[in-house]
């Protein structure tokens, strides 16, 4: 079963007591949600549980649908055990709940299996944090149908992030998903992926969809990111002036090469020569 919320808010008397929020569950996986303190942990919880309609928005399955099928884990305020009652009383009326034997003996031999019977007789609020979140969990996924469980701040009791986180991991089934509320605090501590209450996260981020898209040419409309290399200016071709003819080298003097030329000093015109052959 996938669940998907799609903008659910609820409002409160004084103000919303949860701000729109989308998130999408699917079969098999452990999620993590991150809110600061009045967030609305607890009213997503019951919305995504089919215990709660919201105020805007949608979820699907309806809420009939979720309530066979989603389990609601220790809500403050809402299921959570009452302090005051032994460990065998609260494991006594959720074996109960889940269709098992429930009789004092059936209890302790429960307990026995599960290393837990030195708490038998114990006030739950004296349970160790572990144990507690341990057999709550356990008991959840227990229910006839179970197929989602929501677990409504457990670091509100538990100190070790890390510890609640492998427990909600060690339920998770392919036929089971786990969602855990928790404070951002914690999830900062965890160092995990999460969504975030008040926010859309069913979209990706900003940074993720933008490398997407710069690297991934299949998708319609959309081309590799390469740079274009600038256009080298081709320079016009000039003219070229032609070259002068090169000199021709003179001859060797020969006899009557240089006939009347007034600059050679020892020749003389050949009207001289003449009047001398005469």
């Amino acid at each position: 079963m996938e669940i998907h919320a799609q903008r659910v808010g609820v409002a409160g008397p004084h103000g919303p007591l949860l701000k729109p929020t989308s998130l999408r569950v699917p079969p098999g996986e452990l999620v993590v949600v991150a809110g600061p303190p009045d967030a609305g942990h607890t009213a997503f919880a019951l919305v995504l549980s089919g215990r709660m309609r919201p105020s805007s928005g949608s979820v699907t399955p309806d809420a009939a649908g979720l309530r066979k099928q989603v389990v609601l884990v220790d809500s403050p305020g809402v299921n959570e055990p009452e302090a005051s009652l032994t460990l065998s009383g609260v494991v006594g009326e959720e074996l109960a709940m889940n269709g098992q034997r429930s009789g004092r003996k059936a209890v302790a031999d429960w307990l026995v299996e599960r290393g837990a019977e030195e708490h038998l007789d114990a006030r739950y609020e004296y349970v160790p944090a572990d144990v507690r979140c341990a057999l709550m969990m356990e008991l959840a996924a227990g229910r006839p149908g179970a197929r989602a469980l929501v677990v409504d701040t457990p670091d509100r009791y538990h100190g070790d992030p890390a510890g609640w986180l492998a427990l909600a991991r060690e339920r998770v089934t392919p036929d089971l998903s786990v969602v855990v509320l928790c404070t951002t605090t914690s999830a900062a501590v965890l160092g995990v992926p999460v969504a975030r209450l008040g926010a859309d996260n069913t979209l990706p981020a900003p940074e993720e969809h933008t490398a997407k898209h710069a690297l991934d040419p299949t998708e319609p409309g959309l081309h590799p990111v390469t740079a274009t290399p600038p256009e080298t200016p081709t320079a016009t071709p000039t003219a070229t002036p032609a070259a002068p003819p090169a000199a021709k080298p003179l001859p060797e003097d020969r006899p009557g090469t240089h006939v009347g030329d007034p600059t050679r000093p020892d020749l003389r015109p050949a009207a001289d020569h003449a009047e001398e052959n005469r």
